[in-house]
């Protein structure tokens, strides 16, 4: 920024202005004396935060890959790819980062001019970058208008209120520009040899318009004094930026470099059995998040990396159907508390920052002083897939629950009781012995140890022990056999994957279950896993591996989709209808299977398709997810299953499609609750391939 002040017409005809016109050798040492001041205390604060960082726990695996991640850099911080979904953010957040990017150039390429002696600022290159930088930095007045009035004028309802900290932002970056443009306007105007380059500087020119009416002591003055508030100005933002909002340009940058590579559905996890039976296991280890200390860098990090923008609150579905949940505020709830205890333990001398232990649930002045916040997460990814900064929300909600229920023997009511079961019972409905008078009812051949087939249907818990929702494993079996495949089932063996006990935070148990389960599965040989469910698909496919079982796991609309296009699974008896495809969070968001339902209801002849509001990417969860199947700890009349409803019924639909049986039963829920029944049914893919093949 401090580029934009100076100079004057070389004289030679060749294109470029004299550096430091009008400020002397003082103000040019005074101006690198303070820049120094400014670096060292901007790198003071860095420090600060790179030493908290490191001294939280360690996280996941954050390195290698190192082209991937660089990719990720590039799409997300410069190509600016998630902060443009939304169009008038978007707008403003590109032309105040890529001004600001245009303007910092132009000061280095003065600093090498003046300083190393690269004579470069000269010539047709001196004439682009000024002009680049004059549009820079009206560009950049612009954004910075755009933002202000969208914050202060037309506030969305899920942006925080307002704080002296963002006023204090957007007026430093403003005051940057005007004072540039003044200083660059008084050089143009009162400079000995004017300018005649200044056509160069359209705004600059047009500034200088401003000032006729001063005497040449008096612009001289002018420029003098607005070079240094811009100056002055420029060195404050360089030393504030470790301590205020400015942060974020470095933070976010870090974070989305240093993202989870791994699946989306996967969690941190130590094996418990193999820490209990290690010589290392201390008696005072802990699983998940209750104290500050429990931390790890990454959370630390995404702590400092978000801005605030809001957008996780405005996809969040517990919240928008009126749920005390707020995944922003979760995460700057937490910052501001950690901020607060670190500043009075400092203050109160004893130099180490934060108490130990600081108890996270509970804290008062926070959102997790209601301790049932973290149980309205529906772990539908909405917030993490849509947040510009890489912050890791449904990771740190997950930590939080493991330490309420591992360490403080704390759940909801009814998922305890759906907890209980599955210990007993294997599952979290009933009695095992259903399962096998099913799979008899089914038809379905048992594939033993040591036996193969080529598909192992997974049927799961939630289809076997619902009769209602039989008809889906029905349909499979069905076209199955149609097509001639050897298929087969654990039969007994089938337990319960775990994933209830994961999303409730019982890791014991998730783990228990899981190794169960792939003891059983690595006793079979089979080419192809296959799962109705996508929790359950989430499970043997991204979270086994970590336990030591890793699987050929296929959802039924892949293979489905497979199979239709090459040729064989033909579809011929017409189904006319019009559906629309519901898209499950843990099919979509987290495994990016959006397509391939869509291509089977496609090939569906006669089906009409419809698309609601929300679909693929920002499908609206139907509210099962994160246990809230096992239980229900809503307030008020609304539900997101019937917020879904609504958006078929609107859309045109006559069915709703699904590829989930949770879905399935929350949106029949829906159906119900908005007294639709006659008009309105919920169906799952495999109904619709049994209708289009006419078996």
């Amino acid at each position: 920024m401090i580029a934009a002040d100076a100079g004057g017409s070389v004289g030679s005809g060749v294109a470029g202005r004299e550096l430091m016109w009008n400020m002397g050798t003082a103000s040019h040492v005074a101006m690198y004396v303070l820049m120094v001041v400014a670096f060292v205390l901007f790198w003071l604060g860095l420090r600060a935060r790179i030493r908290a960082w490191r001294a939280a726990r360690p996280a996941g695996e954050r390195a290698g890959e190192w082209g991937r991640r660089a990719w990720i850099l590039l799409r997300e911080t410069f190509l600016q790819s998630k902060t443009r979904e939304r169009r008038l953010p978007g707008l403003f957040h590109s032309l105040i980062f890529y001004s600001f990017i245009v303007l910092f150039i132009t000061t280095l390429i003065v600093m090498v001019d003046m300083d190393f002696g690269l004579r470069i600022y000269h010539g047709p290159f001196y004439l682009a970058v000024t002009l680049a930088a004059d549009l820079a930095g009206a560009l950049l007045l612009l954004g910075l208008i755009i933002a202000a009035a969208r914050r202060y004028l037309r506030r969305p309802e899920y942006l925080p209120e307002n704080k002296p900290a963002d006023a204090l932002i957007l007026a430093i970056l403003a005051g940057l520009v005007l004072t540039g443009f003044l200083a660059e306007g008084a050089r143009i105007r009162f400079h000995p040899q004017g300018d005649p380059w200044q056509a160069y500087s359209p705004i600059g020119a047009a500034a200088s318009s401003l000032l006729s009416g001063l005497t040449p002591a008096e612009g001289r003055a002018l420029h003098f004094a607005t070079w240094w508030v811009h100056a002055l100005g420029t060195f404050a933002m360089i030393a504030l930026v470790p301590h205020t909002k400015f942060f974020h340009m470095l933070a976010i940058p870090t974070s989305q470099f240093l993202t989870k590579l791994a699946p989306k559905g996967s969690l941190e996890r130590v094996d418990i059995e193999a820490l209990m039976a290690s010589d290392d296991a201390a008696e005072d280890f802990s699983i998940g998040v209750s104290e500050a200390g429990h931390l790890t860098w990454r959370q630390r990090l995404d702590l400092d990396a978000c801005i605030e923008c809001g957008r996780c609150d405005d996809v969040c579905p517990a919240r928008a159907t009126g749920q005390p949940l707020s995944p922003r505020r979760l995460i700057t709830d937490l910052r501001d508390y950690l901020g607060a205890a670190r500043r009075g333990g400092e203050a109160g001398g004893a130099g180490k920052g934060e108490p130990d232990p600081l108890p996270l649930i509970g804290a008062q002045g926070t959102v997790l002083a209601d301790e049932s916040f973290i149980w309205h997460c529906r772990t539908c990814h909405a917030c993490q897939s849509r947040c510009p900064a890489a912050v890791e929300h449904v990771d740190l909600f997950m930590e939080l629950r493991r330490a309420e229920v591992m360490m403080a023997g704390k759940l909801p009511g009814d998922a305890g009781r759906a907890l209980k079961t599955l210990e007993a019972q294997g599952n979290p409905f009933g009695a095992q012995a259903e399962r096998m008078d099913f799979v008899a009812k089914l038809g379905l051949p048992v594939i033993g140890p040591g036996e193969e087939t080529d598909v192992l249907l997974w049927v799961g818990c939630g289809i076997t022990f619902d009769p209602e929702k039989h008809r889906i494993a029905e349909d499979l079996t069905a076209i199955l056999r149609h097509l001639g495949i050897r298929h087969g089932h654990l039969g007994r063996d089938e337990t319960c994957c775990g994933d209830p006990a994961r999303v409730l935070g019982d890791e014991n148990l998730f783990q228990t279950a899981a190794k169960q389960t792939i003891a059983a599965l690595q006793a079979r040989r089979f080419e192809t896993l296959l799962v109705l469910c996508p929790h359950g698909y989430n499970v043997l496919r991204n979270e086994y591996p970590r336990l030591g079982g890793s699987f050929p796991v296929r959802h039924h609309s892949e293979l489905l989709a497979e199979w239709l296009r090459s040729g064989r699974l033909k579809l011929t008896e017409r189904v006319e209808t019009e559906v629309t495809f519901h898209d499950p969070c843990y099919l979509g968001r987290y495994q990016g299977l959006h397509e391939a339902p869509r291509e089977v209801l496609r090939a569906v002849p006669g089906l009409r398709l419809r698309e609601m509001r929300h679909r693929r990417e920002e499908s609206f969860c139907c509210g099962a997810g994160g246990g809230h199947f096992w239980m229900d700890i809503d307030s008020g009349s609304d539900r997101p299953y019937t917020r879904r409803v609504d958006e078929a019924v609107a859309c045109g639909a006559r069915e709703i499609a699904v590829g989930c049986v949770f879905c399935h039963q929350m949106l029949v829920d829906g159906v119900k609750a908005r007294d639709l029944d006659a008009r309105l049914s919920v169906a799952d893919l495999a109904a619709y391939v049994r209708r289009g093949l006419g078996i």
